[in-house]
């Protein structure tokens, strides 16, 4: 196409030139302007096939790279598939039983607590062996565990009986008290004070009026009343008090000699500009020998607030339980949209800018140095005026109701929390029976059985599909732990996915529920899974009996629903794996074919229903 087209042009070129010169001799040229026309349209038709063949080009190129890129996806895929088997073997080759941890029973011992076993383990493999053997040894326990059981009602009983006598003495006070009011003349006449005056420490007057104000109101509601669950005392000394007094009068006299103190605040840093007065309160919730919480609570004069820092003090004979973030998360959801990130103090921000600080800052630097948050609660206790995030500006009169209130909230909090601690660590290191739980409403048809409960990243969780997730939701800086747990029963598996909120009772724990049978079972594609869901998260505390723990009670929920499902669903199957154990009258009812998951107890007549 290249040579046509110089041949075409040499030959326009030529009839141009052959112009030229006819019209420099004067003569005619019009047969010359009519053949340059012509050629004219073949260099036209010749562009057109130029294009036409760029364009197949352009469009054969296409197809190589899409070709290209096939084939490196492909590459890619197997060398995901590739790395996805090596860390398979890798686990396979780490595997270990669960079993070698245990301390079994010496085969002497073994030998004499079941002696007729020995004749039977001849005729079997080394790997049946030690299942027989693993089987006797879970047989022994339970009856250990049934041993200790009456021990330990044993000793309930005991406890009773100490408590029935020290009743029996506690009722001698009122006569006492009488008694001691009708000899009250003659202890006036003989000259005897026995009555306790209260004494304040040296050391409380030079607190700051803030914290003043609170210690006295935490003494006076301890007095009250002997029943409150806290303690309150001063830590620091009274010579570092004395020494900081001396240093801010001095920093006064500076003050008023020259003009120089802006540049030397700027100099000191955040440091010494936020450095908390030399006494501080440390109220501690919950009785000695227990699991207690520790408030710090300190008081800058800078920023003018208070802020408390919390902390867990474990009993001696108990382990961590739990996640330690939760006192942090406990404090923060106190009250709603007080999480703490500013200084809720009427103009501190303009305060602040004199010395060339921001309340961000400020906050930032009190987190860092585990001091702790400055809340409007805290505040209120010790009868400082606030300013929320609305702009709203509070000042508690009633010092007593509300600092009463505060504690007894934090107080049912903690001891939530404490629960709900216990109930995850129980369920993670399996150190409880299903069957001997008082959440199980129906122990004889417990059929499955929890094999695993462990913590999970906040990815694993959101990768599971399910129309709660969809649900939107104010974020109000509320934190999430996530934990999967395995409910297995023949061959059924179903995979549950636990989100517990940090900002707990307020918000329950949610479940997410994928059932490996058959296929996999979710809530997107069976409503049998999704009527499963809503009746396990619509557990609500007000449910429950008296000492019940929703965890378990949301655990159970899940179990027998589970049994429901695989009973009711397996009867439509052409193998009849899982025959009805449950007592329920119809498996499907209405036009949803709602499973019968709601369980109703009246008298000795209990059953499953929809």
């Amino acid at each position: 196409m290249e040579t046509i087209l110089n041949t075409q042009f040499e030959q326009l070129q030529k009839a141009i030139e052959g112009i030229m010169e006819a019209k420099s001799k004067g003569q005619s040229s019009d047969e010359g302007r009519t053949a340059a026309t012509l050629m004219f349209v073949a260099l036209k038709h010749a562009n057109r096939e130029v294009k036409h063949k760029i364009k197949a080009g352009r469009d054969k190129l296409h197809l190589e790279k899409c070709k290209v890129d096939l084939s490196r996806l492909q590459l890619q895929n197997l060398l995901y598939e590739v790395s996805h088997l090596k860390k398979e073997i890798v686990r396979c080759q780490k595997f270990k039983s669960r079993d070698t941890n245990l301390e079994l029973l010496s085969e002497t011992e073994y030998a004499s607590k079941l002696p007729g076993m020995e004749n039977d383990k001849g005729e079997l493999s080394s790997h049946k062996q030690h299942l027989h053997r693993l089987d006797c040894e879970l047989r022994l326990r339970k009856d250990l565990d049934k041993q200790y059981s009456a021990l330990l009602t044993s000793k309930q009983e005991l406890l009773q009986d100490n408590l029935s006598h020290a009743q029996r003495y506690i009722s001698f006070a009122p006569a006492l008290r009488t008694l001691q009011g009708a000899t009250k003349p003659l202890h006036d006449a003989l000259q005897l004070s026995l009555d306790v005056e209260w004494k304040l420490s040296a050391v409380v007057k030079y607190l700051p009026k803030p914290l003043y104000i609170l210690f006295i109101i935490l003494q006076s509601l301890q007095r009250a009343s002997e029943t409150q669950p806290f303690t309150a005392e001063v830590v620091g000394y009274e010579s570092e008090a004395q020494m900081q007094e001396l240093l801010k009068e001095k920093q006064y006299a500076t003050l008023h000699r020259g003009q120089n103190d802006k540049e030397a605040a700027v100099e000191n840093g955040l440091e010494d500009a936020l450095a908390p007065n030399p006494l501080h309160i440390r109220m501690t919730i919950g009785a000695a020998g227990a699991n207690q919480l520790i408030l710090q609570i300190r008081y800058f004069e800078l920023i003018k607030c208070a802020t408390v820092w919390g902390q867990l003090n474990y009993a001696s004979n108990a382990n961590g339980q739990g996640d330690t973030n939760f006192v942090h998360h406990l404090l923060r959801h106190l009250y709603a949209n007080d999480l703490g990130n500013e200084i809720p103090i009427p103009g501190i921000q303009y305060e602040l800018r004199n010395s060339d600080l921001t309340s961000e800052e400020c906050v930032r630097y009190l987190k860092a140095k585990d001091f702790g948050k400055p809340f409007c609660w805290l505040q209120t206790m010790c009868s400082i005026p606030t300013v929320n995030t609305s702009m709203l500006y509070n000042h508690e009169l009633n010092l007593n109701k509300n600092t009463r209130e505060i504690i007894d909230r934090i107080a049912r909090r903690w001891n939530s929390w404490m629960r709900l601690s216990q109930q995850i660590r129980g369920l993670t290191y399996k150190d409880i029976d299903l069957y001997t739980l008082k959440e199980n409403i129906y122990p004889a048809g417990l059929s499955c059985s929890l094999v695993q409960w462990t913590a999970i990243t906040h990815e694993e969780f959101h990768s599971q599909i399910s129309d709660i997730l969809n649900i939107s939701s104010d974020d109000k800086g509320i934190t999430y732990n996530t934990y999967r747990a395995v409910i297995v029963r023949g061959s059924a598996k179903m995979e549950c996915f636990i989100r517990i909120p940090s900002n707990y009772p307020l918000e329950m724990p949610l479940w997410i529920l994928n059932v490996h049978w058959n296929g996999c079972h979710t809530s997107q594609n069976n409503s049998a899974i999704k009527m499963m869901e809503f009746w396990t998260n619509s557990l609500q505390p007000k449910q429950l009996e008296a000492n019940e723990r929703i965890l378990y009670a949301q655990l159970f929920r899940t179990i027998y629903s589970f049994d429901i499902f695989l009973e009711t669903e397996g009867s439509m199957q052409s193998t009849v794996e899982y025959n009805k154990e449950k007592p329920y009258i119809s498996a499907f009812a209405k036009r949803s074919r709602s499973r019968p998951y709601k369980y109703i107890k009246k008298g000795s007549v209990y059953a499953f229903k929809q």
